[in-house]
C-alpha cells in the first residue's frame, strides 16, 4: 500500500483555499453580467437616442428593457451576497 504524505488538514486546506477561488470567480462573474444585463437593458429603454427609431416595437422594447435592468440587479445583489 502506497503512504501517502498528504495529510487530512492539508487537503482541507486546499478544499478551502479552491472554494475561495472559486467564490470569487464566480462573485466577479455575476457583477459582470449585472452590468452588462443593466447596459442591455437602458439600451433598449433609451434606443430612439442611438438612432433607432422604429426598429423595436416601443411596449416590447420598455418591457424586456425593464426585464434586463431587473435581472442586471439580481445578479449584482447575487454577487455582492456572495
Amino acid at each position: 500500500m502506497p503512504v501517502s504524505y498528504v495529510t487530512d488538514m492539508d487537503r482541507n486546506e486546499y478544499e478551502q483555499k479552491r472554494d475561495q477561488q472559486t467564490g470569487r470567480i464566480r462573485s466577479i462573474y455575476n457583477y459582470g453580467m449585472g452590468v452588462l444585463w443593466v447596459a442591455v437593458g437602458l439600451f433598449f429603454l433609451n434606443h430612439e437616442r442611438f438612432g433607432m427609431e422604429g426598429a423595436f416595437d416601443p411596449s416590447l422594447a420598455m418591457f424586456f428593457g425593464g426585464a434586463c435592468i431587473v435581472y442586471g440587479i439580481f445578479r449584482l445583489w447575487r454577487g455582492y451576497k456572495s
